[in-house]
C-alpha cells in the first residue's frame, strides 16, 4: 500500500476535486448537504505525496468529531478501506453523515458501523424536481422579491432559516403576498461547486399554514430556477411531517436520504 497522509487545507485548493465529487453525485444534493461538506474543515489526502482525495470534519450531534464528506479519485479506491480506517482511527471520528447517492462514503461508513456494532438514524430527505400535478393555488403575481431592508425582519420571522445567506449574491429571496398581506417567504440558492442546481427553500408564516402557501411558493420558485436554466432541488428533515407532503404535492420526489451513522457506543 502507498504512504497515505492528510493535512488541513482550504476548499479553494480542492476545487477541481470538489467539482468531480458533485458531478459523481449527479449534482442532486441540496443546501444542507452542501453546507455540511463545505461549511466544515477541509483536509487533503495524498498517496505517496500526490493529491488523491479529501474529507471534511465537523461537530457531531453527540458533540464528537463527525466525518462530513470523504472522496477519493477512482484510481486510489483500491485502498479506500485502509484509508478510511486510518482517518477514523487517528482523528477519533465518532460519526459520519453520508448521503445515499454517495456510494463510496456511505458503504465505508456502514461497514465501519457494522464492525463496531453501533447504529444509525435517518437524518433527512433530498428531493429532486418533478412537475406538479395541478397548478399553484396562488398565482405567480403573488410572488415578489424581498427588498434588502426587509432581510432582518425575514430572518426573525423565519427563525433564522437562511441565516448567513442574506447579502450572499448566490441567494435571492421572495415573499408571497395576497391582498396586501405577506403569507410566507422563499429562497433560491446557488450551491458551491454545484452551480447547475438551485436549492429551493420556503417558510410559511404560522397563521397561514395548511392553506397551500408553501406549495405555491415551491412551484413558483422552481419555475424561476428552471427559467434560469437551473435544476431545482430541495430537502427537509426526515421527521418533518409538514414539509414532506407539501414538497410531494408540488411534484418533488424524495430520491435521496442522509444518514447519521455512529462509530461510538
Amino acid at each position: 500500500m502507498k504512504t497515505i497522509a492528510y493535512q488541513q487545507t482550504n476548499w479553494t485548493a480542492l476545487e477541481p476535486l470538489a467539482r468531480d465529487y458533485y458531478a459523481e453525485l449527479g449534482n442532486k444534493n441540496d443546501a444542507f448537504h452542501n453546507h455540511l461538506v463545505f461549511g466544515n474543515t477541509a483536509y487533503r489526502i495524498t498517496a505517496d505525496g500526490v493529491l488523491c482525495g479529501f474529507f471534511s470534519l465537523g461537530i457531531s450531534w453527540d458533540n464528537g468529531i463527525m466525518l462530513c464528506s470523504f472522496y477519493l479519485v477512482p484510481s486510489e479506491r483500491v485502498y479506500c478501506v485502509e484509508i478510511f480506517r486510518q482517518i477514523v482511527k487517528e482523528l477519533h471520528v465518532q460519526a459520519a453523515i453520508p448521503a445515499s447517492n454517495d456510494d463510496l462514503f456511505l458503504s465505508l461508513a456502514f461497514e465501519r458501523m457494522h464492525k463496531v456494532g453501533t447504529n444509525f438514524e435517518m437524518q433527512a430527505y433530498h428531493f429532486t424536481y418533478g412537475e406538479p400535478d395541478r397548478p399553484a393555488e396562488f398565482g405567480a403575481d403573488c410572488i415578489q422579491p424581498v427588498p434588502e431592508e426587509e432581510y432582518p425582519e425575514v430572518d426573525k420571522l423565519t427563525k433564522g432559516q437562511w441565516a448567513g445567506s442574506y447579502g450572499d449574491p448566490h441567494y435571492h429571496f421572495y415573499k408571497l403576498v395576497s391582498d396586501g398581506e405577506t403569507l410566507g417567504y422563499g429562497g433560491i440558492g446557488r450551491l458551491r461547486y454545484n452551480e447547475q442546481t438551485a436549492d429551493i427553500g420556503v417558510f410559511t408564516l404560522p397563521p397561514h399554514r395548511l392553506h397551500s402557501v408553501g406549495r405555491s411558493l415551491v412551484i413558483h420558485l422552481s419555475r424561476i430556477a428552471l427559467d434560469q436554466g437551473l435544476t431545482p432541488v430541495t430537502g427537509c428533515w426526515y421527521g418533518n411531517k409538514e414539509s414532506i407532503p407539501t414538497l410531494k404535492s408540488a411534484g418533488y420526489r424524495p430520491e435521496n436520504r442522509l444518514f447519521y451513522i455512529r462509530f461510538m457506543k
